[in-house]
């Protein structure tokens, strides 16, 4: 079975990098870690469909 799914692309605010997680249609709140830095991020639903606001986890 299939689960339709979409692009979270968020940039780390630490380091800068854009990173991109695909998550499932219905996701408007994941986390993620930075591919660069390591960095663990909370990220939500944007303005723009595909770009996501990250903040560093407490």
């Amino acid at each position: 079975m299939t689960v339709p799914a979409r692009t979270a692309e968020w940039n780390c605010t630490r380091c800068g990098t854009t990173n991109r997680k695909l998550v499932p249609s219905a996701t408007t709140r994941t986390s993620d870690r930075c591919t660069h830095c390591g960095a663990g991020h909370q990220v939500e639903v944007g303005v723009r469909p595909v770009r996501w606001n990250a903040r560093l986890d407490d």
